[in-house]
């Protein structure tokens, strides 16, 4: 016999988990299918032995930021309190020849402009204005976003002729071209200024430069975020919240197929239950999909296949990457380790440009070029994560899957153990005592990232984030699909990282709610 639900979410990302727990709390009876054994998807914590991992992340922005959608939607789901919020002492310090010294970016615009004046004073008035500029991008994108009533925008409309013309004039920039209008050929201020790139793209002139305003930008106002106790902190409120609302969640569960009805609207999800289980139809008229649309178009009837997936045919993938983890048996402060997050810059990078020919270093062994390194050491902050186990640290640089591919089963792990131990070797000679402090260690390349999260290439942010070159211009958060009743809920609705899954999440739950009215 089918069972009967309000709607049904398909995979536990924060997207879904957010649409999910946003429709339970509206007084929808919810049911949450994941196919793993835990909730969470990317944002997962996890013992590897003694070694407390965090599958993801490394910082986030602050809720209270103006544009972060974060702080709302807990709000709205009363798990503002249940959830702290600990702000790392400044965002990242960068080192690497491309920089001289190296060089700390620290949160709050004002901290920031004073730094790289310091180190750069023959790009002062330049650093001033870019600061400037991107500050109103900031400002409008949030008037725009909806973030504030009429009454507000009202009161706020003098300020909006400057405020909207930094959208107006970039609107179709990448970050590449804003960074020369304003810099030049100085590629040590833009590294400086987007060490961090891997955390959005690979590829600067490629990269939408308002995405980069607004994701940076939160970082520069509100510093990095990490939740204390890890991500799964977060996962975890939100599959209470549907549970708590009367809904179900249910791990260790494979949705097979996407029903529709005579009129093409979704009717139900086919799933497995546990291996060998039996396959189960859950019946409900709204489907969230947090799953890549390129998953959930196989689920679909042939017919509808093809409508579905036109929308996002051409659209390229994100970046994914490959991630390796540390434990150490002794305070990494103690081996020299000042920060909490740190980018390793290798010599041969001498352009931030030079970031997309990263991910081709780990196509073969390791040779004499080292991978770009992002590395947080998370007992700098309490992140609750060392518990009685090991001090964690972790290091992560761009990957693509084609690397990885091909390979029989003793190559593949032959390859990870030689860049798990050259990477280890990279940290030695950073900080002198890092590899004898080392008691345990793991790593996860683009190929286990595509077979744990089941995103096409091992795809980490959804969609890669264009700058929208020509055609009309699209709403930045797209839920709607060619199927009645089917909603994006996740990065691929339109950015990715926890704020852009979360806010795709929201979009998804509202949209639906919305619908449900008008009918």
């Amino acid at each position: 016999m089918a069972e009967r639900y309000d709607a049904v979410v398909i995979g536990s990302g924060l997207g879904g988990l957010t649409a999910g727990a946003l429709y339970a709390r509206a007084g929808k009876r919810v049911l949450l299918l994941e196919r793993n054994t835990g909730f969470g998807g990317a944002a997962t914590t996890y013992r590897h032995g003694s070694m407390m991992i965090e599958g993801s992340l490394h910082e986030t922005a602050d809720p209270s930021a103006i544009t972060d959608p974060k702080g709302a939607i807990l709000e709205a789901l009363d798990l503002q309190d249940d959830l702290e919020f600990v702000q790392a002492p400044d965002f990242y310090q960068v080192r690497g020849s491309i920089v001289g010294d190296p060089f700390t970016l620290p949160h709050g615009f004002t901290a920031i402009e004073n730094a790289l004046t310091a180190r750069f004073p023959h790009q002062e008035s330049n650093i001033r204005r870019f600061l400037r500029h991107m500050r109103r991008a900031l400002k409008a994108l949030d008037y725009v976003g909806g973030g504030h009533g009429a009454m507000w925008k009202i009161a706020h409309a003098a300020e909006l002729p400057l405020e909207l013309w930094a959208v107006v004039r970039d609107f179709r920039a990448s970050l590449s071209e804003v960074f020369e209008r304003f810099f030049g050929d100085d590629e040590a201020i833009k590294v400086a200024l987007a060490a961090n790139l891997h955390y959005y793209t690979d590829d600067p002139g490629e990269f939408w430069w308002l995405g980069y305003a607004l994701a940076q930008g939160a970082y520069f106002e509100g510093g990095g975020n990490f939740i204390k106790g890890g991500s799964q902190q977060l996962s975890n409120g939100l599959v209470q919240v549907i549970r708590g609302a009367g809904g179900e969640a249910r791990s260790d569960c494979d949705a097979t197929g996407v029903e529709l009805d005579a009129d093409g609207r979704v009717s139900g999800v086919r799933y497995l239950a546990g291996e060998g289980g039996a396959a189960t139809m859950a019946e409900a008229p709204v489907i969230f999909a947090n799953a890549a649309p390129h998953v959930i178009t196989e689920m679909l009837p042939p017919e509808a296949r093809q409508a579905f997936m036109a929308p996002y045919r051409d659209r390229p993938l994100s970046i994914t990457l490959l991630y390796a983890a540390f434990g150490l048996n002794r305070p990494p402060a103690e081996l020299g380790m000042a920060h909490y997050s740190t980018q390793l810059i290798p010599d041969w990078v001498q352009a931030l440009s030079d970031y997309r020919k990263n991910a081709d270093l780990l196509a073969s062994a390791p040779g004499d070029r080292m991978p770009i390194l992002a590395v947080v050491d998370y007992s700098q902050i309490d992140s609750g994560l060392r518990g009685d186990g090991l001090y964690p640290v972790s290091a992560d640089t761009i990957d693509q899957v084609s690397n990885w591919e091909g390979l029989d089963p003793q190559a593949y792990g032959a390859r990870k153990d030689a860049w798990l131990a050259a990477i280890l070797e990279r940290l030695d000679q950073e900080w002198p005592g890092f590899a004898d402090a080392v008691a345990a260690s793991t790593i996860m390349t683009a190929r286990s990232m595509r077979d744990y999260l089941n995103t096409p290439a091992g795809a980490l942010y959804g969609f890669a984030v264009r700058p929208p070159r020509s055609g009309p211009l699209a709403a930045p958060v797209q839920v709607a699909t060619s199927v009645d009743g089917l909603w994006l809920a996740s990065s691929y609705a339109g950015s990715g990282g926890y704020s852009g899954a979360m806010g795709g999440g929201a979009a998804a739950a509202r949209a639906a709610l919305k619908a449900d009215a008008s009918t």
